[in-house]
């Protein structure tokens, strides 16, 4: 609880699809953008300029059990039974310190589970990412003496504003089998397919064609990319939703305004001091100029520290989530956690 507001619904997703499933600064590489899509996440849309294909409305949409279920037929295709459950944003944490994930959409019928994520940036980690949330269904799926022959079939399914394996191609069903001998199945029972909707004009079927043009322009020209353009209406009426993602919005925005502003301050009263220092060797300016982004450096760096205190006193976020929106590593977050809790119990 924050400032009376409840967390819920595609609250913290925004959260996930921006930050917590984005990589260290390291790995990026700008081939893996284009113009369609958009370096600042969501965060830095509007309310009004949200669309199917953002995560916040995905997730409230998909809520729907009947669209879910017609999703879901168009996308595999198969046919689901009656959903015993669906959640949307289901939290996993392995361990006290294991890394948690959150997905998207996971639902299960009497047989198999399933995993719906809409993914409009960073596609380089898929594979990876879709190891590990398969790991983590299991999990949370099976309990303990399970046998192994009961083990639910499984579906994680990555839905892209571009292209993952950049070979061009609307759908990629992955296939196990054996290197010795490629055409012998290996059926461990889960199944992963990507879907590139920058693909959507050569795609085979009708209904996928329509849904991956609707999710990659907004344009609708099936019977079911209208109903779901009917529902992105719908859902955008609804104050409630729109409170719900204004409010995480300015916190955040908040929260990296006290950053910017502390920065600066310490970086000026620093950069002075070091800027005379260097001045004296290297030049007045240039010394200067090192101080003030030394300074910078470091008082955003205490200041991020203070405002993940906060953020973990209040317990809003996963340490992943709290990782990135502070920008300090992971392993820092879980070292501030473990102070914090050695603390409590004094």
């Amino acid at each position: 609880m924050v400032a009376g507001k409840q967390l819920s619904g595609g609250f913290m997703s925004l959260i996930t699809n921006n930050l917590d499933q984005s990589k260290e600064i390291e790995d990026f590489d700008i081939d893996d953008f284009d113009d369609e899509m958009t370096l600042g996440g969501q965060f830095s849309k509007s309310w009004e300029e949200l669309t199917f294909a953002d995560n916040f409305l995905f997730c409230k949409i998909m809520e729907d059990e009947s669209i879910c279920r017609q999703l879901l037929e168009i996308l595999l295709p198969i046919k689901i039974e009656k959903i015993d459950y669906l959640s949307t944003e289901k939290e996993f944490h392995p361990s006290y310190k294991g890394r948690s994930i959150r997905l998207d959409v996971f639902l299960k019928d009497s047989n198999r589970t399933f995993d719906i994520e809409i993914q409009t940036s960073d596609f380089t980690n898929l594979p990876m990412r879709a190891r590990f949330y398969q790991g983590a269904m299991d999990a949370s799926t099976t309990k303990k003496r399970t046998k192994f022959s009961k083990l639910k079939e499984s579906y994680i399914l990555f839905i892209c504003t571009g292209d993952p394996f950049k070979c061009k191609l609307p759908v990629y069903t992955v296939k196990q089998t054996f290197f010795e001998k490629p055409d012998f199945l290996y059926d461990d029972r889960s199944h992963k397919v990507f879907y590139n909707c920058k693909a959507y004009k050569v795609a085979d079927n009708e209904d996928l064609r329509g849904l991956m043009e609707f999710i990659q322009t907004n344009k609708a020209t099936t019977d079911f990319s209208r109903k779901l353009e009917e529902n992105v209406k719908t859902a955008k009426q609804n104050t409630k939703w729109e409170d719900e993602y204004m409010f995480f919005t300015d916190v955040l925005e908040e929260e990296k305004e006290k950053v910017r502003i502390f920065a600066r301050k310490q970086g000026l009263k620093e950069g002075r001091e070091e800027g005379l220092k260097k001045g004296l060797q290297e030049g007045r300016e240039e010394g200067l100029q090192q101080g003030i982004q030394q300074g910078i450096q470091q008082g955003a760096h205490q200041k991020s520290i203070d405002a993940a205190r906060n953020l973990l006193k209040i317990n809003l976020g996963s340490y992943e989530q709290i990782a990135q929106i502070t920008e300090l590593s992971k392993e820092e977050i879980q070292k501030l956690a473990e102070e914090l809790q050695k603390t409590n119990e004094k």
